[in-house]
């Protein structure tokens, strides 16, 4: 979903420019898409490749029916994306995945290619394992990831070189040297601009009621330990232990809203399934959350900072750039406990060394551009043309 969301923030910036904006999309990101008023083709029948999501299916070797399934997504994706190509003539294709730009270049069209860049080695040597996998399938196809990438005229990174030094070039591997310089950073890619938003105060008063109350913005999430209903317990608890903070817990799809109700929330917790996350992290005073990629660009964007429990080698690298630019505070998942998250929370709210170096790290986001700036590039690279 992150990549899709960083592809739909540059076409929603091109649509309010004027320009026909239309996004290829199947199964549950058919609403997405239209939730944010983009035209939606819809690709039928596009492959699962079904798993579990874990790090020790990384370590596995994929079976033989998970690489055929890989090569079937590959080929399907192509065919697909080849077909509406042709169906609707574009300018430029703008693509969230490799083969997008793969199909781009035989067609002899322009294209861009988003992606996300990595923080840490752990991100990078987890990339690389998924990348082993799929060049396996990619055997199979006749097409190699260096030449989908070759294919795009422009790759669009979300993030800055500041975070992650030389690490997002290792993403590329081998091929580095043909394709460096297409690349461009463009800080944040959000949606909805922060700056355009509330200040804090309004936020506050619109999701509290009360514009002076601490605000403590929780995304719990599922699918490893301590995450999903045991860290739900940890927060609520946590919460009991600071009266003072007005907790907003965004579970997602993670829990039931039956087992919400079993844990007996305290007063000073909100519990919610969905939430407008932009809004919240903009208008709390500590952010908490697993590391996620998207939710560390969020936090940037709106110079909000953190509490952060990584679960995982990617959430790692991007907690630590939190810590390093005394942004926030990392505490390990394995030895977490309510006194240690309430006394986190407590610090960084308490201590304006926090938001300072949060607001370091906005400044340092907000001059690569965002959205608008990528969005420029893009129509530089179509020449233009307006349909």
């Amino acid at each position: 979903m992150g990549q899709a969301m960083r592809v739909i923030a540059i076409a929603k910036t091109l649509q309010r420019r004027g320009h026909d904006v239309r996004f290829i999309a199947a199964g549950k990101l058919i609403p997405v898409i239209r939730n944010f008023g983009l035209d939606v083709l819809e690709a039928d029948n596009m492959p699962d490749i079904q798993h579990t999501g874990t790090l020790q299916d990384l370590k596995a070797e994929p079976s033989e029916a998970t690489l055929t399934q890989m090569k079937e997504l590959l080929e399907k994706m192509v065919e697909l994306e080849r077909t509406m190509a042709k169906k609707v003539c574009p300018d430029l294709i703008v693509s969230g995945t490799v083969s997008g730009a793969t199909v781009a270049r035989s067609l002899g069209i322009p294209s861009a290619l988003v992606f996300l860049q990595p923080h840490g080695q752990k991100t990078v040597q987890m990339v690389s394992k998924v990348i082993n996998r799929k060049g396996a399938a990619e055997k199979q196809t006749g097409t190699s990831l260096q030449s989908m990438l070759g294919a795009a005229d422009l790759i669009i990174m979300e993030g800055m070189p500041e975070l992650g030094g030389d690490l997002a070039m290792d993403f590329f591997g081998a091929g580095l040297g043909e394709i460096k310089e297409k690349i461009r950073f463009c800080g944040p890619l959000l949606v909805e601009s922060p700056d355009q938003l509330p200040d804090r105060f309004l936020l506050k008063q619109k999701h509290l009621g009360n514009g002076e109350r601490n605000l403590a913005y929780i995304t719990i999430g599922g699918g490893s330990p301590l995450i999903g209903e045991q860290f739900l317990a940890t927060v609520l608890k946590a919460l009991q232990l600071t009266p003072d903070i007005t907790g907003v817990v965004a579970t997602g799809l993670a829990i039931s809203p039956n087992t919400i109700k079993a844990y007996r929330p305290p007063v000073n917790a909100m519990v919610k399934g969905f939430v407008p996350g932009t809004e919240l992290i903009k208008a709390s005073d500590v952010t908490v959350f697993h590391g996620g990629s998207s939710t560390l660009m969020s936090c940037i964007a709106c110079g909000s900072p953190a509490v952060v429990i990584p679960s995982m080698g990617e959430q790692e690298d991007n907690a630590a750039v939190m810590a390093r630019f005394q942004a926030g505070i990392v505490l390990e998942k394995a030895s977490l406990t309510p006194d240690k998250l309430a006394e986190a929370m407590r610090t960084v709210i308490r201590s304006e060394s926090y938001r300072t170096g949060a607001q370091a790290l906005k400044r340092l986001g907000d001059a690569y551009g965002g959205a608008e700036e990528a969005a420029n590039w893009v129509e530089q690279l179509a020449g233009g043309v307006q349909r």
